[in-house]
């Protein structure tokens, strides 16, 4: 197709996997109490191992927070219900460059890009948010028993009631660093389609993609420790850890790609 239809036919899917999100987004909107309880839970598993003294509360410094956080949340909800829709969207815009074989790996691959999507949100859901939350909950009360400690030794008379150190956790900013996190996650999990795809188009190959492993995971340790927000060390290992491995299945992927292709002849594509 010509530059201007490619544009066109960008639009009408763009067009498409925006008017699915809405949709998913006007659903969602009636669930956001629930969903909102559901956010919370990786911080109130962390707060269950926290201090008994620990304030449990989350504030807003602006009127209209709560309305913005629910919203902003019902738009996650809707981006991660209308994932089918999105990934067909983008089937639907790389399949008139495949061969016939080739696009009939249209279901497959909506499946595989939902599934792993909403799998690396989830696994950032159960395992590193309430590590993450746990680790800096703790790593407060323990820098203040140190303090105290050193000005006790001092002779500094100290307050209990007074020298503490009081989390002070706002709607708005636990939605930002939990929503990053799972895009993130469901974001980085792609990898082993997207290499499985390029192998399958022949821009890289499985002897490529070993060679390169020992420098993928210095690269991937690197990407966890920029792309992860804040100081979540918890968070930075685990997106490293799980780079690594998804790295090394989309080896076997895209060997797997480059038997079915060599096995085929040129005229059955």
């Amino acid at each position: 197709m010509p530059f201007t239809e490619h544009l066109a036919e960008l639009r009408l899917r763009l067009r498409n996997a925006v008017l699915a999100v809405l949709l998913a987004t006007a659903g969602a909107w009636l669930f956001r109490i629930e969903l909102y309880g559901i956010l919370i839970r990786p911080l109130a598993r962390a707060w269950a191992q926290a201090p008994p003294d620990l304030p449990r509360e989350i504030t807003f410094t602006n009127l209209i927070d709560p309305f913005m956080v629910y919203f902003k949340l019902a738009l996650l909800a809707g981006v991660f219900a209308a994932s089918p829709a999105i990934f067909h969207q983008v089937w639907r815009f790389i399949a008139p460059g495949l061969y016939p074989r080739e696009r009939r790996l249209a279901l497959p691959f909506i499946l595989l890009s939902v599934l792993l999507f909403c799998g690396g949100a989830l696994f950032a859901f159960y395992f590193v948010l309430p590590a993450s939350y746990g680790y800096f909950l703790s790593f407060c009360s323990s820098s203040l028993g140190e303090m105290r400690t050193l000005l006790n030794h001092e002779q500094v008379p100290v307050s209990t009631e007074l020298f503490r150190l009081r989390p002070m956790l706002t709607m708005d900013e636990y939605f930002g660093l939990t929503s990053t996190l799972l895009l993130l996650f469901g974001a980085v999990f792609e990898l082993p389609l997207l290499l499985s795809a390029l192998a399958l188009f022949g821009i890289v190959t499985p002897g490529g993609l070993w060679r390169f492993n020992r420098y993928a995971i210095l690269i991937f340790f690197i990407l966890g420790a920029i792309l992860t927000p804040g100081d979540l060390v918890v968070g930075q290992l685990a997106m490293g850890s799980a780079l690594t491995v998804l790295y090394n299945l989309s080896i076997l992927a895209a060997l797997l790609m480059q038997r079915q292709k060599d096995e085929v002849p040129a005229t059955a594509r």
